[in-house]
């Protein structure tokens, strides 16, 4: 199977997209991040084991501003350092999903997390965005 051009510009639109937002969170420029969602995009944590269904709900943020919001609280202080690995996306018409493994370490601290992002994606006015982004944070 080939991939057209169109799927392979959407797919390295979305990974950029992906980079962009742990580019931003690792300048610590949460200001940034309202941006890369569409209007209503929602932002949730979970904690849970990478091959389980079962997870724990930490927060959930219903909008984009809300997230740029609470984030913005802790700018200044220690933050993740995100490594993305194993991007998966699959595009379907205007929208798409991807699954991918971040790592970080806590800049300034001995701490780490690691876990997996599953997003959802839209296209607004011609342009990726993210629709909704759930992170995983592994524990055993």
């Amino acid at each position: 199977m080939t991939a057209t051009s169109e799927t392979i510009a959407a797919k390295a639109a979305i990974a950029d997209l992906i980079h962009q937002y742990a580019r931003l969170v690792r300048r610590d420029q949460p200001e940034g991040l309202g941006a890369l969602f569409a209007p209503g995009g929602t932002f949730e944590v979970r904690e849970g084991h990478p091959s389980l269904p079962e997870f724990r709900l930490r927060s959930r943020f219903e909008s984009p501003e809300d997230l740029v919001a609470y984030l913005e609280q802790g700018k200044g202080k220690p933050h993740p350092v995100p490594l993305i690995h194993n991007l998966m996306i699959a595009i379907e018409g205007d929208t798409a999903t991807a699954d991918c493994v971040m790592e970080a370490q806590i800049h300034g601290t001995v701490h780490k997390v690691f876990g997996e992002y599953h997003d959802s994606f839209v296209k607004v006015d011609g342009a990726w965005r993210f629709s909704a982004r759930i992170y995983t944070m592994f524990t055993s």
